[in-house]
């Protein structure tokens, strides 16, 4: 089989580059938001919000929380001067995987919440619930 140069371009934009970026044109606003510096917490749909109260063994608890959560998932955006932790899963071939946001209050009252990348997917809203109850069981070791 012989092909032409113009031919093999056409076959990598049609398979390599428009496919993804469609895709990504679908999630723009939450991929973008996972690496902003915005310090507001995400309003996206699908998303779950839960508080947990965190005891640091050091007089840096936002530190300690920053370590435990590095070890679980990628972080993509901190700021320790405001507490502020942004983090996500992997994505993989079956799944986009999830956005995680985190904000530690001067009291130790620890705010997060949890979204999928895809909204609409029904395997992702289980590890939406999945991921919170990791959370709270990394917080409270």
């Amino acid at each position: 089989m012989r092909l032409e140069p113009w031919q093999g371009t056409l076959v990598f934009l049609i398979v390599g580059v428009i496919p993804p970026a469609i895709i990504t044109s679908f999630f723009y606003k939450r991929l973008d938001y996972m690496e902003s510096e915005k310090l507001d917490p995400p309003s996206f749909t699908g998303q779950k919000k839960a508080q947990f109260q965190f005891k640091g063994r050091t007089n840096q608890p936002f530190d300690e929380i920053l370590q435990r959560v590095d070890r679980q998932w990628i972080i993509s955006f901190s700021d320790r001067k405001n507490h502020v932790l942004k983090f996500r899963t992997d994505a993989r071939m079956i799944s986009w995987g999830l956005g995680g946001y985190l904000k530690m209050e001067n009291d130790g009252n620890v705010v997060v919440i949890v979204y999928p990348i895809s909204p609409r997917s029904k395997r992702e809203k289980l590890f939406v619930n999945q991921t919170l109850r990791l959370i709270h069981s990394i917080l409270n070791r």
